[in-house]
Protein backbone atom coordinates (compact mmCIF):
# COMPACT_ATOMS: atom_id res chain seq x y z
CA UNK A 1 0.00 0.00 0.00
CA UNK A 2 1.36 3.48 -1.13
CA UNK A 3 2.00 5.57 2.10
CA UNK A 4 0.63 8.65 0.99
CA UNK A 5 -2.72 6.44 0.33
CA UNK A 6 -2.21 5.19 3.88
CA UNK A 7 -1.41 8.98 5.59
CA UNK A 8 -4.84 10.45 3.43
CA UNK A 9 -6.38 7.67 4.73
CA UNK A 10 -5.30 7.80 8.76
CA UNK A 11 -5.89 11.51 8.32
CA UNK A 12 -9.67 11.05 7.16
CA UNK A 13 -10.22 8.32 10.27
CA UNK A 14 -8.69 11.25 12.80
CA UNK A 15 -10.84 13.68 11.73
CA UNK A 16 -13.81 11.32 11.89
CA UNK A 17 -12.87 10.31 15.45
CA UNK A 18 -10.87 13.83 16.72
CA UNK A 19 -12.08 13.28 20.45
CA UNK A 20 -10.86 9.85 20.36
CA UNK A 21 -7.76 10.56 19.54
CA UNK A 22 -7.57 14.12 21.40
CA UNK A 23 -8.10 11.92 24.56
CA UNK A 24 -5.39 9.57 23.81
CA UNK A 25 -3.22 12.20 22.83
CA UNK A 26 -3.81 14.07 26.53
CA UNK A 27 -3.33 11.24 28.21
CA UNK A 28 0.39 10.03 26.41
CA UNK A 29 1.35 13.89 26.63
CA UNK A 30 1.02 13.66 30.22
CA UNK A 31 3.70 10.22 30.45
CA UNK A 32 6.15 11.51 28.16
CA UNK A 33 6.27 15.09 29.76
CA UNK A 34 7.48 13.26 33.11
CA UNK A 35 9.59 11.16 31.42
CA UNK A 36 11.34 14.56 29.84
CA UNK A 37 11.42 16.35 32.93
CA UNK A 38 13.24 12.94 34.51
CA UNK A 39 15.88 13.30 31.71
CA UNK A 40 16.29 16.95 32.09
CA UNK A 41 16.59 16.45 35.89
CA UNK A 42 18.75 14.30 35.51
CA UNK A 43 20.60 16.26 32.78
CA UNK A 44 21.10 19.27 35.10
CA UNK A 45 22.68 16.84 38.21
CA UNK A 46 24.87 15.56 36.13
CA UNK A 47 26.21 19.01 34.49
CA UNK A 48 26.56 19.93 38.49
CA UNK A 49 27.95 17.03 39.49
CA UNK A 50 30.91 16.94 36.54
CA UNK A 51 31.29 20.69 37.41
CA UNK A 52 32.53 20.14 40.78
CA UNK A 53 34.50 16.73 39.52
CA UNK A 54 36.62 19.14 37.23
CA UNK A 55 36.74 22.22 40.00
CA UNK A 56 36.92 21.22 43.65
CA UNK A 57 36.24 23.40 46.57
CA UNK A 58 37.48 24.10 49.66
CA UNK A 59 36.27 26.34 52.72
CA UNK A 60 39.04 26.89 54.91
CA UNK A 61 36.74 29.19 58.22
CA UNK A 62 38.60 31.41 60.50
CA UNK A 63 38.75 31.46 64.13
CA UNK A 64 37.14 35.09 65.03
CA UNK A 65 39.48 37.92 65.56
CA UNK A 66 41.99 36.27 63.22
CA UNK A 67 44.85 38.51 62.66
CA UNK A 68 46.02 39.64 59.03
CA UNK A 69 49.46 38.21 60.17
CA UNK A 70 47.71 34.92 60.67
CA UNK A 71 45.90 34.93 57.38
CA UNK A 72 48.88 36.12 55.15
CA UNK A 73 50.75 33.03 56.07
CA UNK A 74 47.88 30.47 55.82
CA UNK A 75 47.37 32.09 52.18
CA UNK A 76 51.42 31.76 51.55
CA UNK A 77 50.68 27.91 52.57
CA UNK A 78 47.74 27.74 50.59
CA UNK A 79 49.53 28.93 47.48
CA UNK A 80 52.49 27.21 47.63
CA UNK A 81 50.67 23.91 46.92
CA UNK A 82 50.80 22.47 43.23
CA UNK A 83 47.14 21.51 44.00
CA UNK A 84 45.79 25.05 44.93
CA UNK A 85 44.56 26.53 41.85
CA UNK A 86 43.21 29.96 43.65
CA UNK A 87 42.44 31.33 46.60
CA UNK A 88 39.97 34.45 47.86
CA UNK A 89 39.33 36.17 51.10
CA UNK A 90 35.86 36.75 51.96
CA UNK A 91 35.39 38.88 55.05
CA UNK A 92 32.03 38.53 57.45
CA UNK A 93 30.51 41.36 55.58
CA UNK A 94 31.11 39.52 52.41
CA UNK A 95 29.97 36.08 53.67
CA UNK A 96 26.45 38.19 55.10
CA UNK A 97 26.18 39.76 51.71
CA UNK A 98 26.49 36.92 49.81
CA UNK A 99 24.32 34.80 51.43
CA UNK A 100 21.48 37.63 51.59
CA UNK A 101 21.61 37.94 47.77
CA UNK A 102 21.67 34.05 47.03
CA UNK A 103 18.72 33.33 49.18
CA UNK A 104 16.96 37.01 48.31
CA UNK A 105 15.92 37.79 51.80
CA UNK A 106 16.65 41.16 53.28
CA UNK A 107 16.12 40.34 56.40
CA UNK A 108 19.61 38.47 56.06
CA UNK A 109 21.63 41.52 55.17
CA UNK A 110 20.74 42.86 58.60
CA UNK A 111 21.60 40.18 60.41
CA UNK A 112 24.99 40.89 62.75
CA UNK A 113 27.84 40.00 60.89
CA UNK A 114 29.64 38.22 63.34
CA UNK A 115 27.24 35.54 62.82
CA UNK A 116 28.90 34.59 59.48
CA UNK A 117 32.48 33.43 59.01
CA UNK A 118 35.52 35.01 57.56
CA UNK A 119 36.99 32.09 55.39
CA UNK A 120 39.54 31.63 52.70
CA UNK A 121 37.54 30.13 49.79
CA UNK A 122 40.03 27.71 47.81
CA UNK A 123 39.39 26.06 44.38
CA UNK A 124 41.68 22.97 43.53
CA UNK A 125 43.19 22.04 40.54
CA UNK A 126 40.95 19.76 37.96
CA UNK A 127 41.71 16.01 38.87
CA UNK A 128 43.01 16.27 42.45
CA UNK A 129 42.04 13.34 44.25
CA UNK A 130 39.31 12.69 47.34
CA UNK A 131 42.89 11.56 49.22
CA UNK A 132 44.73 14.25 48.50
CA UNK A 133 42.03 16.84 49.23
CA UNK A 134 41.83 15.49 52.97
CA UNK A 135 45.66 15.53 53.23
CA UNK A 136 45.39 19.28 52.37
CA UNK A 137 42.16 19.87 54.85
CA UNK A 138 44.26 17.76 57.62
CA UNK A 139 47.25 20.51 57.26
CA UNK A 140 45.25 23.24 56.76
CA UNK A 141 43.00 22.31 59.94
CA UNK A 142 46.87 22.56 62.21
CA UNK A 143 46.79 26.30 61.41
CA UNK A 144 45.64 28.33 64.44
CA UNK A 145 44.03 30.76 62.50
CA UNK A 146 41.57 28.17 61.15
CA UNK A 147 38.53 27.26 62.99
CA UNK A 148 37.08 24.31 60.40
CA UNK A 149 37.62 23.22 57.00
CA UNK A 150 34.82 21.54 54.33
CA UNK A 151 36.03 19.94 51.80
CA UNK A 152 32.39 19.25 50.46
CA UNK A 153 32.52 15.85 49.76
CA UNK A 154 29.62 14.17 51.64
CA UNK A 155 28.05 16.79 49.78
CA UNK A 156 29.24 15.61 46.27
CA UNK A 157 28.69 12.17 47.64
CA UNK A 158 25.21 12.82 48.12
CA UNK A 159 25.14 14.38 44.63
CA UNK A 160 26.47 11.86 42.77
CA UNK A 161 24.27 9.22 44.42
CA UNK A 162 21.64 11.23 43.68
CA UNK A 163 22.50 11.61 40.15
CA UNK A 164 22.68 7.70 39.85
CA UNK A 165 19.38 7.46 41.66
CA UNK A 166 17.80 10.18 38.83
CA UNK A 167 18.81 7.71 35.95
CA UNK A 168 17.24 4.85 37.76
CA UNK A 169 14.20 7.09 38.49
CA UNK A 170 13.97 8.20 34.54
CA UNK A 171 15.22 4.02 33.06
CA UNK A 172 12.63 3.07 34.92
CA UNK A 173 9.95 5.93 34.06
CA UNK A 174 11.14 4.88 30.33
CA UNK A 175 9.54 1.65 30.97
CA UNK A 176 6.48 3.23 32.44
CA UNK A 177 5.83 4.90 29.31
CA UNK A 178 6.87 2.29 26.84
CA UNK A 179 4.08 0.31 27.97
CA UNK A 180 1.40 3.33 29.01
CA UNK A 181 1.48 4.07 25.17
CA UNK A 182 1.32 0.71 23.92
CA UNK A 183 -1.67 0.20 26.18
CA UNK A 184 -3.44 3.57 25.34
CA UNK A 185 -2.45 3.15 21.52
CA UNK A 186 -3.56 -0.20 21.41
CA UNK A 187 -6.87 0.49 22.85
CA UNK A 188 -7.48 3.66 20.97
CA UNK A 189 -6.98 1.12 17.50
CA UNK A 190 -8.89 -1.39 18.91
CA UNK A 191 -12.00 1.30 19.50
CA UNK A 192 -11.31 2.58 16.22
CA UNK A 193 -11.71 -1.18 14.74
CA UNK A 194 -14.97 -1.36 16.00
CA UNK A 195 -15.92 1.93 14.53
CA UNK A 196 -14.79 0.96 11.21
CA UNK A 197 -15.29 -2.62 11.02
CA UNK A 198 -18.17 -2.37 8.20
CA UNK A 199 -15.58 -0.64 6.13
CA UNK A 200 -13.16 -3.24 6.96
CA UNK A 201 -14.72 -6.07 5.84
CA UNK A 202 -15.95 -4.50 2.70
CA UNK A 203 -12.24 -3.91 1.37
CA UNK A 204 -11.37 -7.30 2.93
CA UNK A 205 -14.57 -8.60 0.46
CA UNK A 206 -12.89 -6.11 -2.20
CA UNK A 207 -9.68 -8.20 -2.29
CA UNK A 208 -7.55 -5.66 -0.16
CA UNK A 209 -4.36 -6.88 1.56
CA UNK A 210 -3.84 -7.14 4.72
CA UNK A 211 -0.96 -4.26 3.92
CA UNK A 212 -3.86 -1.79 3.15
CA UNK A 213 -5.91 -2.41 5.85
CA UNK A 214 -3.24 -2.14 8.43
CA UNK A 215 -1.25 0.69 6.86
CA UNK A 216 -3.90 3.99 7.80
CA UNK A 217 -4.02 2.11 11.44
CA UNK A 218 0.04 1.99 11.77
CA UNK A 219 0.35 5.48 10.87
CA UNK A 220 -2.18 6.52 13.33
CA UNK A 221 -0.81 4.90 16.40
CA UNK A 222 2.87 6.63 15.09
CA UNK A 223 1.21 10.16 14.61
CA UNK A 224 -0.41 9.51 18.58
CA UNK A 225 2.89 8.61 19.87
CA UNK A 226 4.95 11.47 17.58
CA UNK A 227 2.12 14.00 18.69
CA UNK A 228 2.30 13.05 22.34
CA UNK A 229 6.07 13.03 23.34
CA UNK A 230 6.19 16.11 20.97
CA UNK A 231 3.74 18.29 22.68
CA UNK A 232 5.50 17.09 25.87
CA UNK A 233 9.04 18.50 24.71
CA UNK A 234 7.44 21.47 23.52
CA UNK A 235 5.68 22.20 27.14
CA UNK A 236 9.03 21.18 28.83
CA UNK A 237 10.94 23.64 26.91
CA UNK A 238 8.32 26.47 26.91
CA UNK A 239 8.55 26.07 30.65
CA UNK A 240 12.18 25.85 30.86
CA UNK A 241 12.39 29.16 28.57
CA UNK A 242 9.75 31.25 31.32
CA UNK A 243 11.70 29.78 34.60
CA UNK A 244 14.98 30.06 32.88
CA UNK A 245 16.10 33.07 35.15
CA UNK A 246 15.12 30.97 38.66
CA UNK A 247 16.53 27.97 37.50
CA UNK A 248 19.55 29.32 36.79
CA UNK A 249 20.05 31.63 39.68
CA UNK A 250 19.08 28.28 41.48
CA UNK A 251 21.72 25.88 39.89
CA UNK A 252 24.53 28.95 39.86
CA UNK A 253 23.76 29.42 43.97
CA UNK A 254 24.80 25.30 44.08
CA UNK A 255 27.97 24.57 41.20
CA UNK A 256 28.75 27.90 39.48
CA UNK A 257 26.94 26.32 36.36
CA UNK A 258 23.78 27.18 34.49
CA UNK A 259 20.47 25.18 33.50
CA UNK A 260 20.43 23.68 30.69
CA UNK A 261 17.76 21.89 28.18
CA UNK A 262 17.70 18.63 27.42
CA UNK A 263 20.35 17.89 24.76
CA UNK A 264 18.21 18.74 21.00
CA UNK A 265 19.80 14.40 20.05
CA UNK A 266 17.62 13.41 23.25
CA UNK A 267 14.67 15.25 22.57
CA UNK A 268 14.81 14.30 18.65
CA UNK A 269 14.93 10.52 19.98
CA UNK A 270 12.37 10.82 22.59
CA UNK A 271 9.85 12.23 19.67
CA UNK A 272 11.00 9.46 17.24
CA UNK A 273 10.84 6.69 19.68
CA UNK A 274 7.36 7.41 20.63
CA UNK A 275 6.41 7.57 17.27
CA UNK A 276 7.80 3.68 17.11
CA UNK A 277 6.70 2.60 20.21
CA UNK A 278 3.29 4.12 19.04
CA UNK A 279 3.36 2.07 15.48
CA UNK A 280 4.23 -0.80 17.55
CA UNK A 281 1.35 -0.79 19.73
CA UNK A 282 -1.04 -0.06 16.88
CA UNK A 283 0.34 -3.19 15.07
CA UNK A 284 -0.04 -5.41 18.41
CA UNK A 285 -3.41 -4.22 18.45
CA UNK A 286 -4.23 -5.08 14.93
CA UNK A 287 -3.02 -8.45 15.80
CA UNK A 288 -4.86 -9.36 18.49
CA UNK A 289 -8.51 -8.10 17.38
CA UNK A 290 -8.10 -8.05 13.63
CA UNK A 291 -6.42 -10.67 12.64
CA UNK A 292 -4.12 -9.02 10.37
Amino acid sequence: MPFKTAITRAARAMREDLRLHVVAISSLTVAFLCLAAAIFAVTNLSSVAESWARQGRMSVYLVEGASPEDVAQLRLLLDGLPEVREVEHVTSREARAELAREAGEAELGRLPADLFPASLEVTLAGGTSAARTAAIAERVRRVRAVEAVETYEAWFGRLEALVATGRVVALVLAGLVLLCVLFVVANTIRLAISGRRDEIEVLKLCGASNGFVRGPFIVEGAVQGILSSGIAVGLLLAAFLALRGDVDATIAALAGVRAAFIHPTIAVLLVVGGGLVGAAGSALSLRRYLGV
